[in-house]
């Protein structure tokens, strides 16, 4: 539960809302952003370059202000945007930066959990997150309640797609997207930053024969050279005469494209990583693989209000950050996830249509 500290004597109407981390983080950061404009509020939002396509067709946002383009200056666009609220959702190492010369803004809102933060905020707010008690998109709404606002049925991250840019999509990739019967497709999303344990690799390679083997398209995507790599083995183990199932975008698509692609997909596999999130937000079922440890639990952060399975090792943990590795009896545990026992929950979901 979070407790803040002081009251609002007036809700500012024109709030500026920052999340400035990774793609997941955001993604868990629009519901907000639909609340306040729901509420009749005028919000805007700090963040990455990265995550800038993710916000097209957005109807809930005012301005989109970043923090690290080639050609921004965020400081001064924020001192002249005119803004009567800051919410920011996270101290990570960037807002910290920026909230010395932010005081201009009347009402500074955020929680209290770095130190150097204390005297930054007219509202500071005290809340737990490393609890890992709620999902990271209800600490997220938590935080609006200084102003009046706790929706009963909160929304699901969305992201907004058009007509024109689906079609584009389909027509660069035909062979995926053939018009007539033929079984689901699935985005085949292996790779992760690291910010929480992984499935096997071996265990990815037997899925993606039991799917391939059971007449399923397969989409492989990642990003950056480790993934390629690892797309790469994938594709090195397979059995021939999958070519007109199993398909390579590594590094083919941007963010949007990326994000199209799942929307018009049947099924997104994958791990605690940014991409799951945007599956859910892209109306995509999601198959996905967390650790026990507390704070990578699936309790604070599977996709929000989503259509999917989660599998996590049935073992005790009693780690609170990170995996103690071979000083655990329980070590690898993520093995303890049979691929067998997922490709059933896929043949349930998705059964292959009979030619």
């Amino acid at each position: 539960m979070a407790i803040f500290l002081r009251k609002l004597k007036k809700i500012p109407q024109r709030i500026l809302v920052a999340r400035t981390d990774r793609i997941g983080d955001f993604v868990l950061t629009l519901p907000v952003l639909e609340v306040l404009r729901n509420a009749g509020l005028a919000p805007s939002v700090l963040c990455r370059e990265l995550v800038i396509p993710l916000l097209e067709n957005n109807p809930f946002v005012d301005q989109v202000i970043t923090v690290d383009g080639a050609d921004s200056d965020p400081l001064a666009e924020i001192l002249s945007a005119g803004f009567d609220g800051l919410l920011v959702l996270v101290n990570d190492p960037t807002i910290r930066r920026l909230l010395p010369h932010l005081k201009d803004i009347p009402v500074r809102i955020g929680p209290l959990s770095k130190p150097a933060v204390f005297f930054s905020y007219t509202h500071p707010v005290l809340q737990k997150r490393s609890r890992s008690l709620m999902n990271e998109a209800e600490y997220n709404l938590e935080l609006l309640e200084i102003f009046g606002l706790k929706p009963v049925a909160p929304p699901r991250p969305r992201l907004y797609f058009q007509e024109a840019e689906m079609g584009a999509l389909r027509k660069a990739h035909t062979d995926i997207f053939r018009v007539g019967p033929g079984a689901p497709r699935i985005v085949f999303h292996q790779g992760m930053g690291g910010s929480a344990l992984n499935w096997g690799e071996q265990h990815y390679q037997d899925l993606l024969q039991g799917l391939l083997d059971a007449g399923y398209r397969i989409v492989l995507t990642g990003d950056g050279a480790e993934e390629a790599k690892r797309n790469r083995r994938l594709r090195l183990e397979m059995q021939s005469g999958f070519s007109d199932q199993l398909f390579d975008l590594t590094n083919g698509l941007s963010l949007r494209q990326f994000s199209v692609l799942i929307h018009l997909c049947d099924l997104f596999i994958g791990p605690s990583t940014g991409p799951t999130h945007l599956a859910n937000a892209a109306g995509t079922r999601i198959i996905s693989f967390y650790p026990p440890i507390q704070v990578q639990s699936a309790r604070r952060w599977e996709p929000y209000q989503s259509s999917s399975h989660i599998y996590t090792p049935d073992v005790p943990c009693g780690q609170k950050y990170r995996c103690i590795r071979e000083k655990c009896p329980h070590f690898y545990c993520m093995d303890n996830i049979k691929p067998g026992d997922v490709l059933k929950t896929i043949q349930d979901l998705l059964p292959v249509q009979k030619r």
